[in-house]
């Protein structure tokens, strides 16, 4: 069974209905820590009879469906049990579950939505969301609206409890990705785990998701701003790429942006600190189009539309 899981070395594990042990040693012998919970004391005595010379396990007798067993939220990174929630009636394996996944962490949802670089109004669909705990993370921490869709109407039951009364701008929906249709364009990212391994047909669905993501293109505003100076604007590695092509050699091309946000900003701080004494010199309207045009020079870069660069290059 053990070999099922996910990797689990060095992390922390909870093991539900312990017993006396017969996956306890097994789990121990990989997890950073690890808490055997039954409810039955001298079951859970003779586990750590069996199993008490793993210094990384702490044994204890506590009732799973009592809300006295609590563990601190985002403490866990993996929970384990065997042949306990056939025990449980519907609505204890509800509750359980309600508290359990308040103690999980959710590191690896963080590493993943790392990489999508979201940014605040935009639009995620999540295909197979489950009970929507990358959702409701996505939203509050990034400002993004989300629709999540499940097969499992016992999944987006629980992810609607989970919602109510939060403010995120999370939806979610009962849905089979396979026949569900969106408009062309409707969303900024396409976000999904252990979903499309069970679909068949693949290509089908990857064709569905480039139809409803929106191109990657400048937004309308950039457009107008390259359009009014006048801009022939490429990325960093194009402007490389066109001096070697013009022969150089020992190019250098360096994303430099985080560093020009940092002076520009430092700049727009101590003009808004002098703001009186410049208006006095000059005017408020060559004030307020000066601090307007750096703040929205900010927001393209920070956004990633604009950025700057640093360009070294030689004639040998």
């Amino acid at each position: 069974m053990c070999f099922l899981l996910p990797s689990y070395e060095g992390k922390s594990v909870l093991e539900l209905g312990a017993g006396i042990g017969r996956f306890t040693g097994k789990l121990a012998q990989k997890a950073g820590q690890l808490v055997a919970v039954d409810f039955i004391e001298s079951v859970i005595k003779k586990n750590e009879s069996i199993n008490g010379h793993y210094k990384n396990v702490k044994f204890m007798c506590s009732d799973v469906t009592s809300p006295d067993l609590t563990f601190s939220e985002g403490s866990v990174d993996l929970i384990f049990s065997n042949w306990l929630l056939m025990y449980l009636s519907d609505n204890e394996v509800e509750n359980l579950a309600k508290r359990t996944v308040k103690w999980l962490k959710i590191e690896t949802t963080k590493e993943f939505v790392a990489k999508l670089d979201l940014k605040p109004g935009q639009k995620v669909l999540d295909v197979g969301c489950g009970i929507g705990g990358g959702d409701f993370y996505m939203a509050e921490n990034f400002g993004v609206e989300v629709v999540g869709i499940d097969l499992s109407i016992n999944m987006i039951l629980f992810a609607l409890e989970r919602a109510t009364g939060l403010k995120c701008t999370v939806k979610f929906e009962v849905a089979d990705c396979t026949k569900k249709t969106y408009p062309d364009n409707t969303f900024d990212v396409i976000y999904s785990r252990d979903t499309i391994l069970y679909i068949q047909d693949k290509p089908a669905l990857f064709r569905s998701f480039l139809k409803w993501l929106k191109p990657g293109s400048p937004s309308p505003e950039f457009v107008e701003y390259i359009k009014q100076r006048g801009y022939d604007l490429h990325d960093v590695e194009a402007y490389g790429q066109m001096l070697r092509d013009a022969g150089f050699d020992d190019v250098i091309a360096e994303d430099r942006t985080d560093q020009f946000n940092q002076v520009l900003q430092r700049e727009l701080n101590a003009v808004e600190k002098g703001k009186d004494e410049f208006i006095q010199d000059f005017s408020e309207e060559d004030y307020n189009d000066m601090v307007g045009g750096w703040k929205a020079k900010l927001i393209r870069s920070s956004s990633g539309e604009q950025r700057w660069g640093l360009f070294i290059a030689k004639k040998n």
